[in-house]
């Protein structure tokens, strides 16, 4: 019989669903959905509805580069390096696709004879400008396919991203900003279409993945640099297919493998919360500095005399909006 938790889950994006999200879970819980009294508390970054909830274990749960605060919350699970105990987990971005996720279906010596690069952003608000920085110096060596509604030259946005990025030798993969583990699908979706990876982002990203399967921008002292070594690797057949065959996964003798071990990391870190009595897995100290510090926190976002509250929920909503089809 499956243990019962009882569960709510506020301050995410639209769209958000735990049946698939957190999908893992059901395999050996049974979520009681409790708005009014929950033991356990999800919440995101895109809201601050979680202030009202206190007498729950609060698990932060992000894939944005939004570094958690341990003063509001028990535990953390993001794209972030920060370590506390067993109170943080960072994500592995290929456990959001499943374990099926990686199946590669071209054969290596049709690799090297596809279209050159391509480049799929919705929306570049809040982007860091390196973005359309490499874009534009790589677009001086050849035409880059650009199918996402930014800097689009194809007459209107792809349908199938996955079976546009199979199309190209190369992908652009560059993460709205830079930051130590925050590493999206930015890079997967192209290891998944067999198209080499130029990437831009995390300092640490061979933590995630090996270094020699994609192109790392951060290795190279200018963006002239950089297109040099993609221009060699356009040019020679041999070395493209040495690092577009190359496994990407950092561990293991298969993705399967790799995804089987990370899942029970991830099993394990949640197996710690709800396997233990709840005094025993509440891990914020509600007094001291930290008191003083939520109490501003909560008066500032839900205090009835601020009428600013409704007007930045819009804002909230409107940017959340944004950020999903980025």
């Amino acid at each position: 019989m499956k243990n019962k938790i009882r569960c709510f889950f506020v301050d995410f994006w639209q769209g958000f669903d735990y049946r698939y999200h957190l999908a893992f879970l059901l395999s050996d819980y049974d979520i009681v959905i409790d708005k009014e009294n929950p033991d356990y508390l999800f919440y995101s970054c895109f809201g601050y509805e979680h202030l009202r909830y206190d007498r729950c274990i609060k698990i932060f749960y992000s894939g944005e580069n939004a570094i958690p605060d341990l003063n509001l919350c028990d535990y953390a699970v993001s794209l972030s390096e920060i370590q506390c105990g067993d109170r943080t987990l960072s994500l592995c971005v290929p456990l959001l696709k499943g374990r099926d996720a990686y199946q590669p279906e071209l054969e290596p010596e049709k690799l090297p004879d596809r279209k050159f690069c391509n480049f799929v952003y919705s929306n570049n608000n809040c982007s860091d400008p390196f973005r359309e920085k490499i874009f534009n110096a790589l677009s001086k060596y050849k035409r880059i396919d650009s199918g996402g509604v930014f800097l689009n030259n194809m007459g209107g946005r792809v349908k199938d991203k996955q079976a546009f990025l199979k199309e190209y030798k190369f992908t652009l993969a560059i993460e709205n900003s830079s930051q130590r583990g925050y590493v999206t699908e930015k890079i997967f979706d192209p290891f998944r279409a067999q198209s080499l990876p130029i990437y831009w982002g995390s300092p640490s990203i061979s933590s995630n993945y090996r270094l020699n399967s994609f192109v790392n921008l951060m290795d190279f002292s200018s963006i002239e640099e950089a297109v040099e070594e993609i221009i060699r690797l356009d040019k020679d057949d041999a070395a493209y297919l040495e690092k577009i065959t190359t496994p990407f996964w950092p561990y293991g003798d298969s993705f399967e493998e790799f995804y089987d071990r990370e899942n029970e990391k991830r099993m394990a870190f949640f197996r710690n919360i709800f396997d233990q009595p709840l005094d025993k897995a509440r891990r914020r100290t509600e007094y001291g500095w930290v008191k003083g510090y939520v109490e501003d926190m909560r008066k500032q976002f839900h205090s009835p005399e601020l009428v600013v509250l409704e007007e930045y929920k819009a804002s909230m909503k409107a940017f959340v909006k944004k950020m999903i089809r980025r």
